[in-house]
């Protein structure tokens, strides 16, 4: 337990670093958990093969990280070359897959490509959500998912009574999801509180109440899909944590897999409410 708070403690000291100061910065240091992120998911998918030794189609896959994150901090936000170095991964796995066959496999190619989306893809629009003028505001907003979870938890071991997934997930119950939900959007109301009063004076305090609401429902939902497909690949490929880089948390996926997951929703509801 004592591993558990020092090395979350620290984790919090270096996100507020990252968050804060924004830039080059925040993109390099998302640079740098993605390629993390996407190592440990690409594992476990079974990219690298049985060796477990970084092969072709990882490769590939890394080389589109490095591309995506340099057109997205020259370029900016234009989905247009998001979408492309997508479809490059993919014709790229796909044409690795087709000249080196039987040497690579059909789910080593959608392995990789998966990995890349789940983690660095979406993972990167917390960068993003910095480069909004109120960015240093906003970048915090995904967290909420780790608010989610706590509230989940809680209101689970003291109401939870119906199983949410009892094959992939067995402790989580119906309850406890709403739970979670609920608190969001009380966690929104009070940031949307807090945004039209600090990060943004001339919008409406109770519309931006409202839109913060709406955006948390909507990331409280999503995030429980995300905590649950980081565990159900963790149970169907038989591992316990996707790394141990964060003593007492496991590796990147494990702590940030629903808060990766939700970023996008929150991106584009921000652009929705608040642009």
């Amino acid at each position: 337990m004592k591993t558990r708070v020092m090395s979350g403690a620290v984790l919090v000291v270096l996100l507020v670093l990252t968050l804060v100061t924004g830039g080059l910065i925040t993109g390099g240091v998302l640079f740098l958990v993605s390629i993390i992120g996407y190592r440990e998911l690409s594992f476990a998918l079974g990219v690298c093969g049985e060796d477990k030794k970084t092969n072709l189609p990882e490769l590939l896959g890394l080389v589109a990280v490095c591309a995506h994150y340099l057109v997205m901090m020259t370029i900016g936000s234009n989905m247009t070359f998001f979408v492309a170095v997508i479809m490059g991964l993919f014709v790229a796995e796909a044409a690795a897959f087709v000249f080196k066959y039987p040497e690579y496999k059909s789910h080593q190619l959608i392995g990789s490509v998966f990995s890349f989306i789940y983690a660095p893809m979406m993972l990167s629009f917390i960068y993003l959500l910095r480069m909004f003028p109120t960015g240093k505001y906003l970048a915090w907003l995904p967290f909420i998912a780790w608010i989610c979870d706590t509230f989940a938890y809680f209101t689970g071991v003291a109401f939870g009574k119906h199983k949410l997934c009892p094959i992939l997930s067995p402790k989580k119950t119906i309850e406890g999801a709403v739970g979670g939900v609920v608190g969001s959007v009380l966690a929104g109301v009070l940031f949307g509180y807090v945004y039209a009063t600090y990060a943004d004076p001339g919008m409406d305090v109770k519309k931006a109440i409202i839109s913060f609401a709406v955006m948390t429902l909507v990331a409280g939902i999503i995030s429980q899909i995300g905590d649950l497909i980081a565990s159900g690949i963790k149970r169907e490929h038989g591992i316990k944590d996707y790394g141990n880089l964060i003593p007492g948390h496991g590796g990147i996926m494990d702590r940030f897999d629903s808060v990766i997951f939700i970023t996008p929703a929150i991106y584009f509801l921000s652009l929705l409410f608040l642009q």
